[in-house]
């Protein structure tokens, strides 16, 4: 079955200076935040009449050759890079590794609260997900002062406000704005398209060409689209083959993008990873939507 993508939650994903696969490693403030939360959803659930197990997700163990890349090392992003390029077509070529949530993992992390909500009736399940989703948002008000419509505003709440504070600080900072009109040039100088050259934009330039790329082929492959809802789309149903090639050439996209910014990443992205880390757990979500 295809996943269906809004172009907005998959915006949120798609890392800037590092992979689409990687995410802003959560601090255990973050952590302690999500539990909290799952605490008030099983009180609230009880209250409802309903059965819920306060459930947090183990924390995403990233490799030290990651965590460094986040950070900005050259060596580590360069690895990175050379095997997964941004990310975006690696998704396909490495499904397991990244991982593709249209693959079964080998261990797979399994909500308790799936099983719960299957055994119920349509009709109870239906009154079991008013519930929760009423819950929820009782929840992050609660633990966070957060007003939310929903789990998906949640999220988009907490990427505008990331996007905000990026812009208030990263792209007035005079020595990233450097740094990012270095690396803009130099990318003219090899023949690639520069827009806007602040910080975060020059940041995101790269990993954005490419995901347009992945979205071009799920709006134009042979399943329709057009019953979905405006600015969404089926992802491609890509095998690892047919995906290869795509991602030989956003490797070399990714690996020039690096070589014009090794000075620029090593400056944003510790910067960048930290704003990401304060607004996630403000919001009381553990890392990238």
């Amino acid at each position: 079955m295809r996943r269906a993508t809004a172009l907005l939650a998959l915006a949120l994903a798609a890392g800037c200076g590092g992979t689409a696969a990687q995410t802003t490693a959560p601090s255990p403030e973050a952590q302690g935040v999500e539990q909290r939360k799952e605490a008030e959803m099983a009180t609230c659930m009880k209250q409802k009449g309903f059965k819920y197990v306060a459930y947090v997700s183990p924390p995403k163990q990233l490799s030290d050759q990651r965590k460094k890349a986040f950070s900005g090392d050259y060596e580590s992003m360069r690895a990175e890079r050379a095997k997964y390029g941004f990310g975006h077509f690696a998704l396909y070529v490495y499904p397991k590794e990244f991982p593709n949530p249209m693959v079964k993992p080998d261990n797979p992390d399994i909500d308790p609260n799936w099983a719960i909500q299957s055994s119920l009736s349509e009709e109870q399940r239906k009154a079991y997900q008013s519930a929760r989703d009423a819950c929820y948002l009782a929840a992050v008000k609660k633990i966070t002062g957060k007003e939310v419509k929903s789990v998906e505003d949640h999220f988009e709440q907490a990427e505008k406000t990331k996007i905000q504070t990026h812009a208030r600080l990263l792209d007035t900072d005079p020595a990233l704005v450097e740094k990012a009109e270095a690396m803009a040039d130099c990318l003219k100088g090899k023949g690639y398209r520069v827009g806007r050259t602040n910080p975060s934009a020059i940041a995101r330039r790269g990993t954005d060409e490419v995901r347009e790329q992945v979205v071009q082929i799920g709006k134009t492959d042979d399943i329709d689209d057009s019953k979905l809802a405006r600015g969404q789309f089926f992802e491609p149903s890509l095998t690892a083959e047919q995906a290869r090639p795509h991602l030989t050439k956003e490797i070399k996209v990714a690996l020039d993008d690096l070589e014009c910014g090794k000075d620029f990443y090593a400056a944003y992205l510790p910067k960048e990873q930290e704003i990401d880390r304060r607004v996630y757990t403000e919001f009381g979500i553990e890392g990238t939507p």
